[in-house]
């Protein structure tokens, strides 16, 4: 559905050749579903969660044409950024389509109700990058204001995905969407590190933008940053984990999440500074 709608869209503007570096990448917010639906069967159902996690993803896209712009970031997925390879208008006006097919795609289902909870989540990542963009450049910030501002970046889509698994269940929903806020600030954590790493042509993205324009991210802003941020990152998982205590089930569904969908992602990131890190996983 999300590689539909971003080929339908560049398609719309008469150029489908330079949205590679968009079409659907990991997809960690979709994967966080897959798993609750796979161990909370009764909660939700799959036509429902297909909407919400295309949603999702088109939101996500979107940010990512933006984002590149903002940065200047020059690759993604080993390709010329969007950007890059038309123009910035280009980009941003791609960006802003696939914002409209995303709230299309979420009235959809259940009579709208899920519409003001992802708008509320979008706004969030739109005020918190504001903030950073705008405020908080060439600031050296605390550790409490850059876990803030990894949450607010990151977690809301996680959070949203995780609590429409819980269905009408309004604790399990509530836990649910905590425990991806932290899963989300996790892996922006995670993707700071990365940022430092200077693997660019490795990779196969354009790294070091966060250092170069300002923008001072944990393993940038304390003493012992990046050792600071692989604790956070290790935290933040376990207490991801701690939310969903009371559900067995869903805390089984995460732990089956983090092993086999995250870890890897987040490892990844951590081992360019630490090798053999536990991000304490155990059940």
């Amino acid at each position: 559905m999300v590689t539909n709608a971003v080929s339908r869209i560049s398609g719309q503007v008469r150029s489908t050749s330079a949205v590679g570096s968009i079409m659907p990448g990991k997809m960690l917010r979709t994967r966080l579903a897959a798993r609750m639906h796979e161990h909370l069967p009764s909660q939700v159902s799959v036509a429902e969660l297909v909407h919400v996690c295309a949603a999702t993803e088109m939101i996500h896209t979107a940010s990512l044409c933006h984002d590149d712009v903002i940065d200047e970031a020059t690759a993604r997925r080993a390709q010329p950024t969007l950007w890059c390879a038309t123009t910035p208008s280009y980009a941003i006006l791609i960006g802003d389509l696939l914002l409209c097919e995303a709230m299309s795609t979420i009235a959809q289902v259940r009579q709208g109700q899920h519409i003001v909870p992802l708008l509320t989540k979008v706004k969030e990542v739109c005020a918190t990058e504001a903030e950073q963009e705008l405020v908080l450049r060439h600031r050296r910030l605390d550790i409490p204001t850059c876990l803030r501002v990894a949450r607010g970046k990151t977690g809301p889509l996680f959070a949203f995905v995780a609590q429409a698994c819980g269905g009408t269940d309004r604790e399990l929903s509530s836990a649910l969407e905590e425990s991806g806020y932290r899963i989300g600030t996790a892996y922006q954590l995670a993707d700071d590190l990365l940022d430092m790493s200077g693997l660019d042509e490795i990779l196969g993205k354009t790294l070091g933008t966060d250092a170069q324009r300002g923008k001072l991210t944990l393993p940038h802003s304390v003493k012992h940053g990046t050792d600071e941020a692989c604790t956070q990152i290790r935290q933040q998982l376990e207490s991801a984990l701690e939310c969903l205590t009371p559900w067995a089930a869903a805390r089984r569904a995460l732990t089956a999440y983090l092993r086999s969908d995250l870890q890897a992602a987040v490892q990844g990131r951590i081992t360019l500074w630490q090798s053999d890190i536990d991000l304490g996983l155990a059940v």
